[in-house]
């Protein structure tokens, strides 16, 4: 009897035992090995009315909407005209769309190019120009994932294809594919000019040059060649911008000077508009530049304080250490230059990062509380940025301003400042032989 008492009591207490403490075990352990495969199930099965809303989107007669200015303003050029003068003027060709954007928003040298697609109707070319993005989406994860931060971690295919597939579902990222912006194309070049730096410098010069059209992304990258002493592939990309503008001053026949005034005009009519920029929570007010110039100070001074300390740890970490200060520039320029959603496609870079940074336990020198909120806050702010702002438009109109604009500019500020303090962490960790 006694053996049997204390059979039922073994079993009493391992059945207490499996539905408590062994049950979450379990249940951990489940979600440890399948949430990376249920959220890629998920996130598959959303690219795809992500993808029908695109090419809809873009057949649509306000389809591309961006991308014709780019079209329009290669009209005037193919006639010999300057795009900037013609839309101050008011002047209009009969192949302009309706209610699409006419703004020639890029300097001369992205005009110059693209003006090539102008060779084409309409229709044909917004659809060309949309494959050419689709293109570019994988290109960027490519460039991103495989050459940086760290080229000797390779990721298991499926985190790669759960980081393309978060790359193609953000907001961002179908916007400027559905608007037909540039930013893609920009980023691909200031990653082509990363990647070319040493080993072609006029080549990367002229890359990055091109890229300067959108000089509102391409500042980070600027600032890191200035870190990084690049003096003659800036110089080459000024020029390439110079070229641009010198080109254009003689294909209409006007002043290089004349051309400036009309940019510089340009880019002061767009300073105010709506966007993910800290400005926009406080339009219209003195804070606006206050909450830029605090912002600036708040990541430059620390920076500058860190890696003056740290001189000797920058020359043992180059790659790891700039992909951060780019990571953290890109964002900074997010929040302090005047940008729309769509630039918000350059968060790639810090999902990467923080992806193949998990991967070491030397980079950040996490512990295990610290590596579940940072999973948890990126993850956070990845799905308010995945969530269409249209869908809730429907619901209440005043939150597709929130979410397209002040939400998002909200979570850079919060991912900026996470990044900042890891930033501080992986300077501050022990030095050690070879490494």
């Amino acid at each position: 009897m006694s053996s049997i008492r204390i059979g039922e009591e073994q079993s009493g207490e391992h059945m207490s035992l499996f539905d408590g403490k062994h049950s979450l075990y379990i249940l951990k352990t489940f979600l440890s090995r399948y949430w990376k495969q249920g959220l890629i199930v998920f996130l598959a099965l959303y690219s795809l009315p992500v993808m029908a809303y695109i090419i809809m989107g873009t057949l649509s007669p306000m389809g591309a909407k961006d991308f014709h200015q780019f079209w329009y303003a290669g009209q005037f050029i193919l006639l010999g005209r300057d795009p900037y003068q013609a839309y101050f003027a008011g002047t209009e060709l009969p192949m302009r769309q309706p209610g699409l954007e006419v703004i020639p928003s890029n300097t001369p040298p992205m005009l110059l190019v693209l003006s090539l697609f102008s060779l084409l109707p309409w229709t044909a070319a917004k659809l060309a120009w949309l494959s050419f993005d689709l293109v570019l989406v994988y290109k960027c994860f490519r460039l991103v994932e495989h050459y940086l931060p760290f080229s000797t971690i390779s990721l298991d295919r499926p985190t790669k294809i759960l980081i393309l597939l978060i790359f193609f579902d953000l907001s961002p990222t179908r916007i400027a594919v559905e608007n037909g912006q540039t930013t893609l194309f920009v980023f691909v070049l200031m990653l082509m000019a990363i990647l070319l730096a040493d080993r072609s410098w006029l080549l990367a010069g002229l890359l990055f040059g091109l890229a300067l059209s959108k000089y509102s992304v391409s500042l980070s990258v600027m600032l890191l060649f200035l870190f990084q002493r690049k003096y003659r592939l800036l110089i080459v990309s000024v020029l390439t911008q110079l070229f641009g503008f010198v080109s254009l001053a003689l294909v209409s026949g006007n002043p290089i000077l004349m051309i400036l005034r009309e940019y510089l005009a340009l880019v002061i009519l767009l300073i105010d508009q709506p966007g993910i920029h800290l400005a926009y929570l406080v339009p219209g007010t003195s804070l606006d530049l206050l909450f830029s110039g605090l912002m600036t100070v708040g990541v430059f001074v620390p920076l500058y304080f860190w890696l003056v300390r740290r001189r000797q740890f920058i020359s043992r970490n180059p790659g790891v250490l700039n992909f951060h200060f780019l990571t953290i520039l890109m964002i900074w320029t997010l929040l302090v230059a005047y940008h729309r959603l769509y630039d918000a496609l350059t968060l790639l870079l810090l999902v990467v990062l923080v992806f193949k940074s998990l991967q070491r336990t030397d980079v950040w020198n996490l512990s295990a509380r610290l590596r579940t909120i940072l999973v948890g806050v990126l993850n956070a702010g990845l799905a308010l940025l995945i969530f269409p702002a249209r869908l809730a438009d429907l619901f209440w109109p005043p939150m597709y301003d929130l979410l397209n604009n002040k939400v998002p500019a909200l979570i850079l500020l919060v991912f900026l400042t996470g990044l900042m303090f890891l930033f501080y962490r992986f300077l501050n960790r022990p030095l050690q032989a070879g490494s």
